[in-house]
């Protein structure tokens, strides 16, 4: 994810909480019942010289909580203000933007964790931990007041992983917090923002998604789970929509990439296929030349004689 620097100071010159900004205190899985959590990680956030964080969207769960200042978020919508004592929910595939106040940066802490199946099949009629967690799932959108002590747990959990690191208990601890989502009510939320469910809202976070992620493999079916449908559905319903594939749009998308770096920089042909996500030099070349009918060197020559791009 990409923020706009606006001043040269580093976040890691205002610690808080006696941890440094962006600094993960602990990381690990834990299997609970038929829930496989792994906590991504907990951080203190200090954005300071960062002016916003763009339209995007991860296949974790992530809980921000705003101990000092404010900043602003969006769940595909207007701009909502979080104060110190509030707190905002992002489930898996939920849209989501960010702004701050570069001069004058909120102290917060993140927490990211992902939630799947385990292998552990349970006796009939016991409560699934999965399941429980899984309702996070359908958290809506929104900023919340904390009348339920998470930023006493959070501040418990940093104090902890200072002295113990990712111990057994500490993750607990975590999962602790966790637990306490699952039992908060939406009616107490300050500020309700829904998202429209609609054809095009799949479509722009598919594209944000894939716009998002750099990797060789992205993960298409965390993708899908995230959107709350299986892969294949998801792919049908992309392909009569958009008139192509998902794998097809992602080769787009990392193709006209490609094209800024060969039209603004002097980095070698194979270091772009490599930055870009295309695997290899020469499958880069080729799908290169199948979409615009040469190869990357003779576009980068021809756009530096005549300032043109290939149709």
């Amino acid at each position: 994810m990409s923020q706009s620097q606006l001043n040269p100071r580093h976040p890691q010159e205002i610690p808080f909480l006696g941890v440094q900004p962006y600094q993960t205190m602990l990381s690990g899985n834990l299997t609970i019942n038929d829930a496989a959590v792994e906590i991504i990680d907990l951080l203190v956030e200090v954005p300071a010289g960062f002016a916003q964080c763009p339209p995007h969207l991860h296949t974790w769960y992530e809980l921000n909580y705003v101990f000092e200042g404010h900043m602003q978020t969006s769940f595909g919508g207007s701009m909502m203000d979080i104060h110190a004592g509030e707190f905002f929910l992002i489930p898996p595939g939920m849209e989501h933007a960010h702004a701050y106040e570069p001069n004058d940066p909120h102290k917060g802490a993140c927490l990211r964790w992902r939630v799947d199946r385990g292998k552990v099949e349970l006796p009939m009629n016991t409560l699934s931990t999965y399941e429980q967690l899984g309702v996070l799932s359908r958290w809506k959108p929104g900023v919340y007041a904390d009348e339920f002590g998470l930023g006493k747990l959070l501040t418990s959990c940093f104090e902890n992983a200072k002295q113990n690191g990712s111990s057994i208990a500490t993750l607990l601890q975590i999962v602790q917090v966790i637990f306490a989502l699952t039992e908060l009510s939406s009616e107490r939320t300050r500020w309700i923002e829904t998202e429209a469910n609609s054809d095009h809202s799949l479509l722009r976070k598919v594209d944000i998604y894939l716009n998002d992620d750099q990797s060789y493999h992205v993960d298409v079916h965390r993708l899908a789970a995230s959107l709350h449908m299986s892969y294949g559905h998801l792919a049908r319903k992309y392909k009569k929509l958009s008139g192509q594939t998902i794998i097809d749009r992602l080769s787009q998308i990392r193709l006209e990439r490609s094209l800024e770096l060969l039209r603004g920089t002097d980095q070698p042909i194979q270091e772009i296929a490599y930055t870009t996500g295309l695997s290899s030099l020469s499958y880069y070349s080729r799908l290169f030349k199948k979409n615009y009918g040469m190869s990357p060197k003779e576009y980068r020559d021809k756009g530096k004689e005549k300032g043109i791009a290939p149709s």
